[in-house]
């Protein structure tokens, strides 16, 4: 046996976590004043105070005559005696009413359930809350999450609860995640906390947010098998006066609602220390959250585009460039000085809308598809979410629904380096515009026999988002990954039973020997396509619509 089991004992014997420090100090320094304790334990003076006189009231140390008055612990043997006598007197105790007890019980007792059945508990006060807490932190085999307040994390200092978090992530690999509001009243216990962490590389990770209540309900969640929600009532002028009242439950349900809560508040919340040296230095880390409602999204977006004063770089996905064109939210912003630059994958459908944007804005083609990402004057970030396709909303150019937005200097560092490198590797719409679409037809094929999960199948294989649709070895047609999904989500076709066939592709033309674009366009009047892909040598030559072929013929009969 070692000093575990001691320090268990003591446990046992109803000691605190830090009437055990105290204790075991004692022990092993001698006779010590409060003072010297404190400073050596680094805790405290009131602290100190307070674990002296409760271990003094308990009898577990004795007080010398001399001033200053110093302490001295009870022999370690007297504690031991005590206790295996008192132990010796209970169980005697137990085993006389053992018979009475058992009777007893099956008279007023039903049955037992064959199932488990979800239980709960009220706990009353913040000592009983606190030892729960650290017999569920004790017990944890996976993970623990804790969220609570300002005042929380005072009170859980002085319960145990961080410091055993520490000891069952360094001892059982157990994953802790806590959440806290980090304030000036309590920076420094979260602070040494983080210093802990580090250095015995504890799985602990800390995250601020500010809750704006002092009484926000506090929870532990458990290994998703029990959870204890507890709040403080009481006088406000004093910690020590305000007492909590706790819930502890087992039902899953409940637990799995608690536990998505807490996913939320984690993905909203800052790191703890960037949080710290907030506090420490009085420079601001800035906004951080996720608007959900599309009107206060769009406030935001406009309140910072009409104060962008120097640059605004976007990056978007094909089919937003199109819709950028017909509803642009920059034109009443774009002022004198301020530039914008917008990037997109350019292809043959949104190639004639991003020349007509190339007017006003820097554009460039770049190979990303759906994603909407705004930076404006190198701090603030919006991200965007894609809408999904039957969504048929038309607020806005942005997908609005829990637009994340952020103006925090680390954050949007990182992001506008990523965008500017982006930005480097990007095509000049020039570059595209002067090869007269000059675009290679795709390298994969599939048939049109072939069903829609295999025709998925070989574009994932493959890695591309689009594919060469062919029938009895002719080339027919173009199919992309947007095609697809359009197909599945708003017209239902079946992913296993579709055949490409009835899917709505773009017909393919090839042109052969001296066959030019206007004969091209004769081809789509007579056969009535309302779009089609012209290619010729392999290579795309531009995608033609019923409306451009019936331009062509008003501009052939028009009088010169």
């Amino acid at each position: 046996m070692g000093e575990k089991d001691i320090l268990k004992f003591l446990q046992n014997l109803g000691f605190s976590k830090r009437e055990v420090q105290v204790y075991m100090f004692l022990a092993k320094s001698g006779a010590q004043s409060t003072s010297f304790v404190a400073k050596r334990l680094k805790m405290e003076r009131v602290q100190a105070y307070r674990t002296f006189k409760k271990l003094q009231e308990k009898g577990f140390i004795e007080a010398t005559l001399e001033r200053p008055t110093r302490f001295t612990v009870v022999p370690f043997s007297n504690l031991l005696e005590t206790f295996i006598e008192a132990k010796k007197v209970e169980v005697e105790n137990l085993n006389e009413q053992k018979e009475n007890l058992m009777n007893s019980w099956r008279t007023v007792s039903a049955p037992e359930s064959d199932y488990t059945v979800a239980k709960f508990s009220v706990i009353s006060g913040k000592k009983k809350i606190h030892s729960k807490m650290l017999n569920m932190v004790d017990e944890a085999q996976k993970d623990v999450y804790v969220l609570t307040t300002g005042l929380g994390v005072i009170q859980e200092d002085l319960g145990g609860v961080f410091d055993a978090t520490v000891d069952v992530s360094r001892a059982h690999k157990v994953n802790f995640k806590i959440i806290a509001d980090i304030s000036r009243d309590n920076f420094r216990i979260m602070e040494r906390l983080e210093k802990r962490v580090n250095s015995e590389k504890a799985d602990i990770e800390t995250r601020h947010l500010n809750l704006n209540a002092r009484y926000f309900p506090r929870f532990l969640i458990k290994d998703e098998e029990e959870a204890i929600l507890y709040a403080s009532s009481g006088d406000e002028a004093s910690i020590l006066n305000i007492e909590d009242e706790g819930l502890w439950i087992n039902d899953k349900m409940f637990i799995s609602i608690l536990k998505a809560f807490f996913s939320q508040m984690w993905h909203i919340g800052i790191e703890a220390d960037r949080r710290i040296e907030e506090l420490k230095t009085g420079v601001p880390i800035g906004e951080t959250t996720v608007i959900k409602d599309p009107e206060e999204a769009w406030r935001k977006v406009v309140e910072t585009l009409g104060n962008a004063k120097e640059d605004v770089i976007l990056i978007t996905s094909s089919q937003s460039l199109i819709s950028l064109l017909e509803k642009d939210p920059f034109e009443e912003h774009h002022k004198e000085g301020v530039k914008f630059r917008l990037m997109a994958p350019i292809d043959l459908d949104n190639l004639e809308a991003a020349k007509k944007l190339s007017s006003a804005y820097e554009i460039k083609h770049v190979p990303i598809n759906y994603m909407t990402m705004m930076l404006v004057d190198d701090r603030n970030l919006f991200m965007f979410k894609s809408a999904p396709l039957n969504d048929v909303s038309d607020e806005s150019f942005f997908y609005l629904n829990d637009t994340f937005f952020t103006n925090d200097k680390r954050s949007s560092e990182r992001v506008r380096e990523m965008l500017t490198d982006t930005w480097k590797r990007g095509v000049e719409l020039s570059e595209i515009t002067s090869q007269a679409a000059g675009m290679k037809l795709p390298s994969v094929n599939v048939s049109t026999t072939g069903t829609v999960a295999q025709t998925v199948d070989i574009m994932l294989r493959n890695n591309v988002n689009q594919v060469i649709v062919t029938q009895n070895g002719a080339q027919v047609g173009i199919l992309s990954d947007r095609d697809i999904l359009k197909e599945v989500l708003k017209n239902k076709k079946n992913l296993e039973s579709g055949l490409v066939k009835d899917l709505d592709y773009t017909p393919l033309l090839a042109l052969s020997g001296q066959q030019t674009m206007t004969d091209a366009l004769k081809i789509i009047r007579e056969k009535g396509n309302k779009r089609i892909a012209v290619a010729k040598d392999g290579q795309l030559m531009g995608m033609l619509t019923q409306d451009m072929a019936l331009k062509s013929v008003v501009t052939a009969k028009s009088p010169r």
